[in-house]
């Protein structure tokens, strides 16, 4: 049984490293805040990653992505406009569902986000430890890639936002925050290098 098992992956494993592959990504579209913070305004996301993937189905990736997304003024006046900014650095592992020309996939890892920008509602800078997941799909076209992904950020703090009455920021006042999820729906553009 053993000689089976070796020999079937003396012959499968060099067709999987055959399809391996280094590659840059820069993406860019669009990002929305869930939850609490849900009467934010559509924003920009954007960022870039680098993927190796020395088996055909299976990669890890490291990246960025950044978000700017205007907060609403709520309904009782307690969090006035603002700009909220994040910068995450992330990695995770990518599953490629049915290697070929296009590739669905489906990803999920650790990042940490760096929430900035938006004092004036009473949200504090901080960073913020995040379990980016979600999925995509992407097309080789000779060395050049081009895809599509959306990206669920599931943030493990709450964020807080409101002022007390002299308009000062609080944590105490409202909380805004949750778990104040964020996601991005993007389009992807790169170049692979193997």
């Amino acid at each position: 049984m053993r000689r089976i098992v070796l020999a079937a992956i003396v012959l499968v494993a060099p067709a999987a490293m055959a399809d391996s592959e280094l590659s840059l990504v820069l993406q860019g579209g669009a990002s929305h805040y869930q939850q609490s913070l849900s009467g934010s305004n559509y924003g920009v996301a954007y960022g870039a990653r680098l993927g190796l993937m020395p088996l055909s189905f299976l990669g890890v990736e490291i990246g960025y992505l950044g978000t700017r997304n205007d907060l609403a003024v709520s309904s009782d006046g307690s969090v006035p406009a603002a700009t909220l900014s994040t910068n995450e650095g992330y990695a995770d592992l990518r599953v490629n569902l049915f290697p070929n020309v296009i590739t669905p996939y489906i990803f999920g890892g650790y990042g940490l986000t760096w929430v900035s920008g938006a004092a004036a509602a009473g949200i504090a800078n901080d960073h913020v430890s995040t379990l980016p997941f979600g999925g995509g799909l992407e097309a080789n076209i000779s060395n050049f890639k081009i895809g599509a992904r959306f990206q669920y950020n599931y943030l493990f703090n709450d964020i807080f936002a409101g002022t007390n009455a002299s308009g000062s920021p609080t944590n105490a006042g409202v909380d805004k925050g949750g778990h104040a999820d964020f996601w991005a729906a993007t389009i992807d553009v790169g170049f692979r290098f193997f």
